[in-house]
């Protein structure tokens, strides 16, 4: 009778971390610390961060991996061209285990979210079917894809300011939020523009590549216009951030309209500036 090899009982336990670490790259566990991380700041540039923000942020962290599992699941096909590396085109992951991932996600999410708040759960769960309406069939439809990405990105500060009680305070970082996430969705529709040709309707597709950068360059300058308006009479290290997040834009804009990739990158460079902008501007407040 063959013997198993000494060492085969320890093959599930080395393949643990593998699949771990395709885990986290699936929900994009970055974006996701983002995305609590504004909840955080939403709650803070409103004026107090209370135990419901707490709960607030992990719905949000939750959410987020909803929304990466999700969608890397309905365009695994797509991914094998644009995008090969990631766990479900490169075989790291299968779609039963995206599937796994993104139900247990929208279980902790709603339970994170009903905790805080009867309200902010139902809110949540009507998040939940935005975001698998997109992966669906609304982002192949384009801009009206890019929108609503946009919007659900930009919710944590309304999360946040929620938790704090005053949705309104948190509203200025929700609109500084939005042109920014808008523009590089459209920005990463231009990179990814030759493999989507034949599956999607995004703008570089349907109007062209000429009309998708002036999109983005748009979207830009209204994005500058607001950063510098709201952070003008604040602190000057605030304020120096926040021009490093325009800069951070300008640079990205110099691509798109070079006709290079690479620009997502840099506004996603340029978001993370202006939250340091804001957190700056909170803790000088209070000292």
């Amino acid at each position: 009778m063959s013997m198993p090899p000494a060492d085969a009982g320890l093959a599930p336990l080395a393949a643990a971390p593998r699949r771990a670490r395709a885990v986290l790259a699936l929900v994009r566990w970055p974006n996701a610390l983002i995305a609590a991380a504004a909840v955080l700041l939403g709650a803070a540039w409103s004026g107090r961060v209370t135990e419901r923000t707490t709960l607030a942020a992990l719905a949000a962290l939750a959410l987020a991996a909803v929304a990466n599992s999700v969608n890397d699941l309905c365009d695994r096909d797509l991914d094998r061209l644009a995008h090969p590396a990631r766990p479900l085109p490169s075989g790291a992951l299968g779609a039963g285990d995206a599937a796994a991932v993104a139900g247990l996600a929208a279980l902790l999410a709603l339970l994170a979210s009903a905790a805080a708040s009867p309200a902010l759960g139902a809110l949540s769960a009507a998040v939940i079917a935005a975001m698998v309406w997109y992966s669906v069939g609304l982002k192949r439809r384009g801009i009206p894809g890019n929108l609503l990405a946009a919007l659900l990105a930009s919710a944590p500060f309304l999360y946040g300011s929620w938790s704090a009680g005053s949705v309104g305070r948190g509203a200025p970082l929700f609109a500084l939020a939005v042109p920014l996430h808008l523009a590089r969705e459209i920005a990463k529709d231009l990179d990814d523009a030759p493999a989507d040709a034949a599956v999607r309707r995004t703008l570089p597709v349907v109007a062209g590549p000429r009309r998708a950068r002036a999109a983005v360059l748009g979207l830009s300058v209204l994005f500058a216009l607001l950063a510098v308006a709201l952070f003008a009479r604040r602190a000057l290290p605030a304020l120096a951030l926040v021009l490093a997040s325009v800069l951070c834009v300008a640079l990205a804009g110099r691509r798109v309209a070079a006709g290079l990739d690479g620009a997502p990158r840099l506004l996603k460079g340029a978001m993370l500036l202006a939250m340091a902008a804001a957190a700056a501007d909170v803790a000088l407040r209070g000292a």
